[in-house]
């Protein structure tokens, strides 16, 4: 009911156009278009989101989505609000197996995000990789499937273990990893499941080769929660006979939870917002669509929902997405871009042509993250701007207006605006698709308007 209650109260606020929240996030913007970038604008969309941290699904995420539709309102845009649901999950205080006369190391258990509580004992039964077939027969039922990692998903195993009655299941891992495994969500129909390292899982298989094997598997602790967020969206149609294309400018308007998210959240709206207001009157024979997530910061959860709202056939018809995060610290490097793959796609060619530096350095992380990535992972040509190197405040309690530079957001509005403008002007036409795919090299030398 909460929930729905919000969706309503947001709905209500955009329709009549009155801000009623009591949060320093909220005042109206002038409709105006000047052909300059507004640094006074800029400073101001990042002092009041940054007053206080947004962590996703909470009031002040909220509030935060609400000042982002009313700024876009108040530029003439239609603001829609796009609501999502995403699980969260609170580890389990208990995660154990115990087998039957063993006396040599304790049995390494390890969990699964999502994994269901219980406690399943019986004999340990060998299922191939716990596929239907493999479960089929069921000698299963009330006893503990030992399953191979491989030839299925984690959540599929589990559920036709479920299906075929078993009290609990372990999954052998078929190599050495200390990751923290998932079933993507909570399962309609689970058993306790547990996993073990590929050592302890051989170790069980020679047991039962040697007979009957009794264990009991047990989680206790855990706990899915679900979450509601918010994604808006605001769209410029194209104003004279249009080219079928589409371009996004997105941002995320959510912060880590002890963060006020000054550079890594609110820079990039405050970018957006500026790129918005310019556009907002310029004649465009491009669809302009900007896209504000919420729960970013909780593993891209929006930007991941508003990619499963594009019907597929739409997918093709955007060529380029500048995405916007943690630009405007005067602490961070130089602002860079750079694509999923590390090629050089259209929004990386037009972005590094209108003065960001082309930089791998981000593709080099051991764990890669950012709002383009599920854009890239759906087929669209995603460009990511931020500054390498990052400030050191990034997600801390540290990351306030005091160290957001006006010359630093100004500088990254003019790179996207340029950027956007080339491709939206009704003189440049429409660009060939031979330059808006993935593989790589210059796109703009491929023949696309000058």
């Amino acid at each position: 009911m909460p929930s729905r209650c919000r969706v309503y109260s947001l709905a209500a606020l955009l329709a009549c156009g009155m801000l009623l929240l009591p949060l320093p996030f909220l005042k109206e913007a002038s409709a105006q278009t000047p052909e300059w970038i507004d640094a006074e604008a800029l400073q101001q969309h990042v002092e009041k989101l940054a007053r206080t941290p947004r962590p996703p699904a909470t009031e002040s995420e909220f509030a935060a989505a609400v000042y982002v539709a009313s700024q876009l309102r108040s530029y003439g845009y239609q603001a829609v609000l796009q609501p999502f649901t995403y699980y969260t999950y609170r580890q389990p205080s208990t995660l154990s197996l115990s087998v039957e006369g063993w006396t040599g190391a304790k049995w390494e258990a390890r969990g699964f995000t999502y994994g269901p509580n219980g406690v399943g004992t019986g004999e340990i039964v060998a299922c191939g990789l716990g596929t239907a077939q493999d479960l089929q027969d069921g000698r299963a039922r009330g006893k503990i499937a030992l399953v191979q990692q491989g030839g299925t998903t984690f959540a599929e195993k589990v559920r036709q273990a479920a299906a075929a009655g078993a009290a609990a299941v372990i999954i052998s891992y078929d190599r050495e990893t200390k990751e923290q495994a998932s079933l993507g969500e909570p399962l309609d129909m689970a058993v306790p499941v547990i996993s073990v390292p590929k050592e302890q899982g051989r170790r069980l298989q020679a047991m039962l080769e040697k007979g009957p094997v009794k264990a009991t598997v047990k989680v206790d602790g855990g706990l899915s929660i679900r979450q509601t967020s918010y994604n808006i969206v605001a769209t410029k149609k194209a104003d004279t006979q249009g080219t079928g294309q589409t371009i996004l400018v997105t941002a995320h308007h959510d912060s880590a939870a002890r963060s006020p998210g000054a550079n890594n959240g609110a820079s990039g709206v405050a970018v957006l917002l500026e790129v918005a207001r310019m556009l907002a009157e310029r004649p465009t024979d491009t669809e302009v669509r900007f896209v504000s997530f919420g729960a970013a910061s909780a593993g891209e959860k929006g930007p991941a929902a508003y990619v499963a709202s594009i019907p597929h056939a739409e997918r093709k018809n955007i060529i380029a997405a500048f995405c916007l995060d943690a630009v405007g610290s005067d602490d961070a490097g130089t602002l860079t871009v750079t694509s999923a793959s590390g090629a050089k796609n259209l929004p990386v060619t037009l972005a590094e042509a209108g003065g960001a530096v082309f930089s791998t350095a981000w593709n080099d992380r051991a764990e890669l993250s950012g709002d383009y990535l599920p854009l890239e992972a759906a087929g669209i040509p995603a460009a990511w701007l931020t500054r390498a190197p990052a400030d050191t405040w990034r997600d801390q309690p540290e990351d306030t207006m005091e160290k957001i530079s006006k010359e630093r957001l100004k500088e990254a509005a003019k790179v996207v605006f340029a950027a956007v403008s080339r491709i939206a002007d009704p003189a440049s036409g429409a660009y060939p698709e031979t330059i808006v795919d993935r593989r790589g090299g210059n796109p703009l030398a491929a023949g696309a308007a000058q």
